[in-house]
């Protein structure tokens, strides 16, 4: 399956650039509804906007570098009147997932993945959201089997044997299966 970037809107405002399809967007909201939520890879906001409005609390976690997006998700949290549920960590996951862990007090519901897709980014975040999930908490993770993102589906295969419940490239693995 391909994924190709384009604008939707995540609610009554104005779209957002994504990969996300529709189908995805009505599971992370169903997952992240009156929940802790910690997000690997924010890009322009789409996912952490739909899962605040969907009732979830945030942390975001992206060094916004590649798509320079950093900018526009602050403008996209303040238009849809989400900025205060979505907290955003501006830096690697590599240095910010330890540092979340080490601070205590931080122990999610949830974690939504979809940073860098290389094989080796994908197992480091997957072992750092194991880390930081609740008992009972709940892991997703995009872009199992996405053409351009073999990383991932790599990664989850070999951490976890193939891709837990899918809904179109959205892998979730619920308790026990972590």
């Amino acid at each position: 399956m391909k994924l190709p970037w384009r604008d939707l809107a995540p609610g009554a405002g104005p779209a957002i650039s994504t990969s996300l399809t529709e189908r995805e967007t009505d599971e992370l909201r169903r997952l992240a509804a009156d929940r802790e939520v910690l997000e690997v890879g924010s890009a322009y906001g789409y996912s952490a906007v739909a899962m605040a409005l969907a009732g979830g609390r945030i942390v975001a976690v992206d060094p916004h570098l590649q798509l320079a997006s950093y900018e526009e998700m602050q403008a996209n949290l303040g238009f849809y009147n989400v900025a205060a549920r979505v907290d955003i960590r501006r830096g690697d996951s590599r240095a910010v997932l330890p540092v979340l862990h080490d601070q205590g007090g931080y122990a999610f519901d949830l974690v939504w993945i979809d940073g860098d897709h290389a094989a080796e980014m994908v197992t480091h975040d997957v072992e750092w959201a194991r880390k930081l999930l609740r008992p009972g908490g709940t892991l997703a993770c995009h872009d199992y089997d996405e053409d351009t993102c073999p990383g991932v589906r790599q990664a989850l295969d070999q951490i976890f044997g193939g891709p837990g419940t899918l809904t179109d490239t959205l892998a979730v693995y619920g308790p026990g299966e972590w």
